[in-house]
């Protein structure tokens, strides 16, 4: 079969990206795994985020993630090749947050007559969408496999990601904090704003309620960027979408958005933000400020 594009771009399960842009870009996905005790789940296959709201309803509810199988993996990377892609680029999410690069990068040694990139995506979420679409466009313009790799390593430093979590529950729940420390914050309904950056996701504010906790995030985008400047920006939600619009308004309004979009965050995002988290995930166009 003749493959579309001259080589193939992977992401994860973690990928904030809508689906009508993977399949514009023919971007393949490595499953990513979502349990509740013994039933187990691949998001946004048998899962969706509708299926996993309602389940969450359930105070009870412990959902827990996974990492693509090996197994899985093969199972992508060869569907690839068998679609005419002999080069792939593989974006996994942070290796300080999932087993998903190790795997994957166990996997593309495997298969045969390939060669495969796997680029450590540096954060997770809408962070890797924009290295997706950063990534689709450089090899629609002629760059190479390495080329654009390149880019995505360069990229992996510059993007920003910072989430606005709505409730410390689900942070407890995937055991991100301790049972202590949630329960003072959700008798003080606190919000926490979270930076996910180098493989890190570290509490940078806590917030009372999420009027101030939405303003307290505009303000640190704006102390990392200055009104104006062009960006390449993304919205997810998790269950959110007014605040999600909210965000993205004044996103456009103070910025010169040449990329822009909104997406939900699924089930996998989700098992550890909880319903009602928003984030913005940027970086700066190379040619600075209009």
């Amino acid at each position: 079969m003749s493959a579309r594009f001259p080589f193939a771009i992977i992401i994860d399960g973690t990928t904030v990206l809508p689906h009508s842009m993977r399949r514009e870009l023919d971007l393949r996905t490595l499953p990513l795994h979502v349990s509740f005790g013994a039933e187990s789940y691949t998001a946004d296959v048998d899962l969706s985020a509708e299926q996993f709201y309602e389940k969450i309803k359930d105070p009870k509810a412990k959902p827990t993630t996974s990492q693509p199988s090996i197994g899985e993996c093969r199972d992508v990377y060869e569907q690839a090749a068998r679609d005419g892609y002999k080069d792939m680029l593989v974006l996994p999410v942070a290796t300080e947050f999932s087993g998903t690069f190790s795997v994957a990068s166990t996997t593309a040694q495997q298969i045969i007559d390939t060669n495969i990139v796997v680029v450590d995506s540096r954060s997770t979420a809408s962070s890797i969408g924009l290295l997706a679409t950063a990534c689709a466009k450089a090899r629609r313009a002629g760059r190479s496999l390495d080329q654009t790799a390149a880019l995505a390593r360069e990229l992996a430093t510059k993007t920003n990601l910072l989430a606005l979590i709505d409730t410390l529950d689900f942070l407890r729940r995937s055991g991100r904090i301790s049972g202590a420390a949630a329960a003072f914050g959700s008798l003080l309904s606190l919000k926490v704003i979270l930076d996910l950056k180098e493989g890190r996701a570290d509490a940078i504010e806590k917030i009372r309620t999420r009027e101030r906790g939405m303003a307290k995030l505009q303000e640190l985008v704006e102390a990392r960027t200055p009104a104006g400047t062009r960006i390449h920006a993304a919205i997810l939600h998790a269950n959110a979408p007014d605040r999600a619009r909210l965000l993205g308004e004044w996103v456009q309004e103070r910025y010169h958005c040449v990329e822009y979009w909104v997406d939900e965050a699924g089930p996998v995002l989700a098992s550890h933000a909880g319903p009602g988290t928003v984030a913005l995930g940027w970086y700066q166009e190379e040619h600075g400020a209009s």
